[in-house]
């Protein structure tokens, strides 16, 4: 099922050498957005009497949507980059007034209160429970969810209670064109991890001196990694934040309070407020998970917030983990871009293809593909990490099937893929040479960037200008995203403690580890991309341009990388870099401090 994309470093903290592989597997550290458990929760567990609220796609005109997403995001076009609010963007390619009126109507008959999500794209149906079970003609099956506390309640399939009930019912047909029967609630649970975490170890200064002598070895700093990107030009130049909009979506995870101001204390950087909201079933609070979880979110925000120091907030939405993780992330995507109306979104989470077939959440997969159409309308960027287990991308999380797969949501041809390299850098910090990410080349387990084929997509009108494939081809482009050197993460003491084996030296309160994945190269670039619309303007969906610049032969715009291989399986013989566009870097590794001249 969903993995995130972090991979723990061969990490040397302290004073003792600890090999790890990918964060794998739900349960002891949420390494994945966890699945539910597979045992029911007994109903006297749930609070009685609340309204059961599922999500509902509506009747729109999909094709439509995506010929007026298409014209905006494609240079040369007359509507490039005439971007439309969320609200113009909703009347225009969202349900008809008249579906609109017709499912409330429906509703009302039925008892169901109906709220149209910003979007126009999806409903929230909310009903007592009595309503829904006579609707159905079945009964709740209770799970454990993610984040820790959340119940979720569903209808199942007949013959199977693990997987969600994909029929409309008779009552909705013709009002709605897709409905999730999920709902999840946050029950309270008491967190050490609420508590913004003090600092009673030794003093600590920029950089080097939040690592001890082992361990530095090991691990860039967000300093160091700027320059070759282009991050250190464009803060140079004055761009360091202000006017940024990006936001972060977490699934069944939130970050820790503390940890970005240590990061920054610790690297020299303001670390930009995060301005925390809830998609549905989490409310306005932060809800943490259980112990060693949110490290990727700690990433997620310190990767990102290091460069946009000046910003006036990073938006952190985060969205449940429960049945359908299509379903979770609709919500997370359409709370983002109806509250906030990001410039940029990055996203961390990605599921094997075969798995979300088997567990009857693929079908769904359209809508989400529209809702990143509907993002490109409104000129918000959408960047998904590709993944950290090479071309086999359903070895990621203890999966077995060695096959080529490119992960989801990576693989939509609406949203853009970043793949993971490994730079190695000399004097000033300049870039030696950036090779694709492959740890299986110095220690065993199945860290690689993500990519290779086949998709499950036809290939898209951008990428011709790279390739004949008849396939959608990821990554896009990569970014640092190797476990040694690899980024470093302030994480809370019960953290640090799940991650390394052992406390932090001297009772401190948090402690610095050293991790890679895609989800260090997505936020990270992501941010950038967000540095770059704050002085040009909104950009959409990025592919088209990206892929027009290499047809136009602006080889500046990204480092071509020709050596290594995100091969981690031998029988999938796939993918070698090599000179242009190739499925194991993409297009390259990008210089910000050059895409920002090119920017129409």
């Amino acid at each position: 099922m969903p993995s995130r994309r972090l991979a723990f470093a061969t990490v040397v903290l302290a004073s003792s050498v600890l090999a790890t592989t990918a964060l794998a597997a739900p349960a002891t550290m949420a390494a994945s957005p966890p699945e539910p458990t597979s045992a029911p929760v007994p109903r006297e567990a749930v609070a009685a009497g609340d309204d059961v609220t599922f999500t509902a796609v509506l009747p729109y005109d999909a094709q439509a949507l995506r010929r007026v997403a298409r014209k905006i995001s494609t240079p040369g076009n007359k509507r490039f980059r005439s971007f439309l609010t969320v609200s113009e963007a909703a009347a225009q390619v969202g349900a008809s007034s008249q579906a609109r009126r017709a499912l409330k109507d429906r509703a009302a008959d039925l008892g169901i209160t109906a709220v149209i999500d910003a979007t126009g794209l999806t409903a929230q149906l909310s009903a007592p429970e009595s309503v829904w079970t006579s609707i159905y003609g079945q009964e709740f099956i209770y799970l454990n969810a993610a984040p820790a506390g959340a119940i979720s309640a569903h209808f199942p399939e007949t013959d199977n209670r693990s997987t969600y009930n994909q029929d409309v019912p008779v009552a909705l047909d013709g009002v709605v064109s897709k409905i999730f029967p999920i709902d999840t609630k946050i029950f309270p649970q008491a967190s050490s991890a609420m508590d913004r975490p003090i600092n009673e170890g030794t003093p600590f200064g920029p950089g080097a001196e939040c690592l001890d002598d082992t361990t530095l070895p090991h691990t860039y700093s967000p300093n160091q990694l700027h320059v070759p990107y282009g991050t250190t030009a464009l803060h140079d130049r004055g761009l360091q934040g202000k006017g940024t909009n990006l936001a972060i979506i977490g699934v069944g995870e939130t970050f820790s309070a503390g940890m970005a101001e240590e990061a920054g204390a610790c690297f020299d950087y303001r670390a930009a407020p995060i301005n925390f909201i809830g998609a549905s079933g989490i409310g306005s609070e932060p809800v943490y998970g259980g112990p060693g979880t949110g490290i990727e979110s700690n990433l997620d925000v310190q990767a990102s917030g290091a460069v946009v120091p000046a910003a006036d907030a990073v938006t952190f939405v985060e969205t449940v983990s429960s049945l359908s993780f299509i379903q979770n992330l609709i919500q997370g995507y359409t709370t983002a871009l109806a509250k906030v109306h990001p410039d940029v979104i990055t996203l961390s989470y990605g599921a094997c293809v075969d798995a979300l077939k088997e567990d009857g959440d693929w079908p769904a997969r359209k809508y989400l593909d529209d809702l990143f159409a509907f993002s490109g309308i409104v000129g918000t960027s959408v960047l998904i990490a590709a993944g950290d287990s090479g071309s086999s991308g359903c070895l990621h999380g203890g999966g077995t099937d060695a096959s080529l797969q490119a992960d989801y949501p990576a693989a939509s041809p609406w949203a853009t893929a970043v793949g993971g390299s490994r730079i190695i850098l000399g004097q000033d910090n300049e870039r030696v040479n950036e090779v694709v990410w492959n740890s299986t080349t110095w220690s065993p387990g199945t860290l690689a960037g993500g990519g290779g084929s086949p998709t499950p997509y036809s290939s898209p009108w951008y990428q011709g200008s790279v390739s004949s494939a008849d396939r959608r081809m990821v990554p896009d482009f990569v970014a640092h995203a190797a476990n040694s050197p690899g980024w470093p993460v302030a994480m809370t003491a019960e953290q640090f403690e799940s991650f390394a084996g052992y406390p932090p030296a001297g009772g401190a309160t948090w402690g610095m580890g050293s991790v890679g994945g895609t989800s260090a190269a997505s936020p990270f670039t992501a941010a950038n991309f967000a540095l770059l619309a704050a002085k040009k303007g909104r950009l959409g969906f990025l592919n088209p341009w990206l892929y027009s610049l290499v047809k136009k032969d602006v080889r500046p715009a990204f480092f071509d990388i020709v050596d290594g291989n995100n091969q981690v399986d031998p029988e999938p013989a796939c993918c070698t870099a090599v000179r242009g566009y190739d499925m194991a870097s993409g297009l390259g590794a990008p210089q910000f401090d050059e895409l920002i001249r090119l920017v129409d």
